[in-house]
């Protein structure tokens, strides 16, 4: 059993849990050597089109060294579920390399992305995310970042904040602000970073505030290198035929997703940015390994048979809310521009008039 009564006590009250030994440090080694191998055909002074040390182009999310890790955590979700029928995201990596040996920055005071995945229109637990550490972190490494605690109140927080619930909904994301932030350390959320083992993984609620943040200059490990793997997965029971169907549609374009594996599934953006260079190599058909019939139960390719006596999983469905409407001051705020449009094309009238009735006399 990989998930214990203490990682879901912790996933209940801190939002987040860390599993040891998912995989070997062999294991790890040998998909490190793999990705740096793709890396190899970027010349010294180049690298691939990152954010925040997440590499979500160039179709990582479908290399079969991602293919094979990502399967590999599914024995973690399995317990986590209580059932073997799960649906998966085809989501990204992150590599991130040493600030002491590159161009990488080091963390920098007040310096965050911290955000919630979990949009207002979700309510309560949607998902468990995951970060199979193919290398060690420590706290004064690229790490996970949290505010600890904070899935308890995101509810709260856009039922009182209407912009940032309506922006939500709108991206499907959102992005804290400073006084956003404020707002949680209030409700006693502290801003952690959290260690992770190689091998191992971190869980997380989707309800909860994360990113990651860069190295700490004078750090203990100045040549230690990010490699995370992302994974997310969930009962089956809970996707809706436009969900399976959104899900074979990326499986037969050789599509990466979001994060959300069962409801809500969107293929995210993953061919090579316009400004980058295009002679780069990346999946254009599925892998050996995504071939396999348990990779394909994953995108909904083979349908499980939930008749069978084996689990389904829990015994509930996430809940939603109703479509958010647009706040009232940002209402206001549209019509004054309509206004403002509208008096704008009547005085361009006008003039036209004026000056054609100047010539005709």
């Amino acid at each position: 059993m990989y998930v214990t009564e203490k990682h879901r006590q912790e996933l209940q009250n801190q939002g987040y849990t860390v599993i040891e030994n998912v995989v070997t440090e062999k294991q790890c080694d040998k998909w490190i050597d793999e990705y740096k191998t793709w890396l190899s055909q970027f010349k010294e002074d180049e690298w691939p089109f990152t954010a925040h040390s997440l590499l979500q182009r160039y179709n990582t999310g479908n290399f079969e060294t991602t293919w094979k890790a990502r399967l590999a955590t599914k024995k973690v979700f399995s317990d986590l579920w209580h059932t073997e029928k799960l649906l998966s995201s085809v989501d990204a990596i992150a590599i991130g390399r040493p600030p002491e040996t590159s161009d990488e920055d080091f963390a920098r005071p007040g310096q965050h992305w911290l955000h919630c995945d979990q949009d207002a229109q979700r309510i309560g637990l949607h998902a468990y995310q995951g970060g199979l550490y193919l290398e060690a972190a420590a706290e004064d490494d690229w790490t996970f970042h949290v505010l600890k605690g904070s899935h308890k109140f995101i509810g709260e927080f856009y039922n009182e904040n209407k912009k940032a619930a309506f922006r939500s909904s709108l991206n499907k994301y959102y992005h804290m602000k400073d006084e956003n932030i404020e707002w949680f350390k209030e409700k006693g959320c502290k801003q952690t970073r959290v260690a992770a083992p190689k091998g191992g993984m971190v869980l997380w609620d989707s309800r909860l505030i994360h990113a990651n943040l860069r190295p700490v200059e004078g750090r203990k490990n100045p040549d230690r290198w990010r490699f995370v793997v992302l994974s997310c997965m969930g009962p089956a029971i809970w996707a809706s035929k436009k969900d399976i169907e959104s899900k074979r549609d990326a499986y037969n374009s050789v599509a990466m997703t979001t994060h959300w594996p069962c409801q809500g599934v969107n293929m995210m953006k993953s061919q090579i940015p316009s400004f980058c260079r295009s002679d780069v190599t990346m999946p254009t058909e599925q892998c050996e390994t995504a071939k396999s019939k348990t990779a394909k139960e994953l995108c909904g390719v083979i349908l499980y048979n939930f008749e069978d006596e084996k689990s389904n999983g829990p015994n509930w469905t996430p809940e939603w809310g109703e479509e958010l409407n647009v706040p009232n001051d940002k209402m206001a705020n549209s019509k004054f521009q309509m206004n403002r449009t509208y008096m704008a094309v009547l005085v361009l009238s006008l003039v036209v008039v004026f000056i054609a009735y100047q010539f005709s006399n």
